[in-house]
């Protein structure tokens, strides 16, 4: 592991009363909520850093959806990388969203083994939405590879699927790579595409009850082509992928936001110059890369037929 990184960061104690670590209620809160946002780094230290009236917008929603908020454990040592320590911007953050009433789960990837351990008989049948997931996100270059490549007993139970009736594969898998993380690596959203496609495939659960908020256009990418690639049998139900300027859409749409000043200022944090949306205009058939000034895209936002964003 790259100096710096801890899946448990040394201030951990001064987020622990916002929010939920413990496997049972973790499992609890994600059969029963209605929406399950997982966030990736970039989106929540953007959000963490919005005044204190535009990221309440943000949370607004999130409530009005019965939805709870999801951290894993990378995306944890990501915000509290170098020192490993959690910055205080993003501790206030979090007991924000908590005193608005929105559960807040932090949780290891691998305790998504008990997740599907409720619906499926046989580890056997668990463990394979895991190896079907790795396999989909094994870039040639990525700290996935690097482990599957270093360690064989993982590559021979995730990849080669040896060993599947064993209770301990996910433990192995999801430590071993989160040990191996290095700094300015895509672990985290590939262990949040794996997340979302183990997920994806609960029984019983609606289209959409998953969703994952980023404005890594890389990230949206790779979950989105995993997802696409993925054969039927594997497939699981369809999830939602927010960036902010979605996400600013709608809450617009919604009438949650409607003050041009505070959608600019949502817009323009995190960004320099243009802001960049792939989207359609009025007479656009196909999705494409549209490039304005946040008070441009803002001005599209509140049109009638202005844009419509995808990403």
């Amino acid at each position: 592991m790259a100096e710096g990184y801890t899946d448990r960061p040394h201030n951990m104690s001064e987020i622990t009363p916002y929010v939920i670590t413990e496997r049972d209620r973790i499992v609890q809160q994600i059969y029963t909520s209605n929406k399950c946002y997982f966030y990736d780094a970039c989106s929540f230290r953007r959000h963490a850093n919005l005044g204190s009236e535009e990221n309440e917008y943000i949370l607004k929603y999130i409530k009005s959806q019965s939805g709870i908020i999801i951290i894993t454990r990378c995306i944890l040592m990501e915000l509290a990388s170098n020192s490993g320590i959690i910055n205080q911007e993003y501790v206030k953050y979090i007991e924000r969203i908590n005193e608005l009433g929105i559960k807040v789960l932090v949780i290891y990837e691998e305790d998504l083994f008990y997740v599907l351990s409720m619906c499926f008989a046989t580890n056997e049948m668990i463990n394979s939405y895991l190896c079907w997931a790795v396999r989909m996100v094994n870039n040639p270059v990525s700290t996935i590879k690097e482990t599957l490549e270093q360690y064989a007993n993982i590559h021979n139970e995730v990849v080669k699927k040896r060993n599947l009736d064993n209770s301990g594969v996910y433990n192995r898998f999801f430590q071993t790579v989160r040990n191996n993380k290095e700094s300015g690596d895509n672990l985290g959203e590939e262990l949040l595409g794996i997340c979302l496609h183990i997920l994806s495939n609960l029984p019983g659960e609606e289209d959409g009850k998953f969703c994952v908020i980023t404005d890594d256009k890389g990230a949206c990418g790779r979950i989105d082509t995993l997802f696409k690639d993925t054969r039927t049998q594997y497939q699981g139900k369809k999830i939602c992928i927010f960036s902010t300027p979605k996400l600013v859409q709608i809450l617009y749409r919604e009438k949650i936001l409607q003050e041009r000043t505070h959608i600019i200022n949502i817009l323009n944090v995190g960004t320099s110059g243009n802001v960049k949306v792939l989207g359609t205009r009025l007479y656009d058939l196909r999705n494409t890369e549209i490039s304005v000034s946040c008070e441009d895209l803002a001005e599209l936002i509140m049109q009638p037929n202005g844009v419509n964003i995808a990403f």
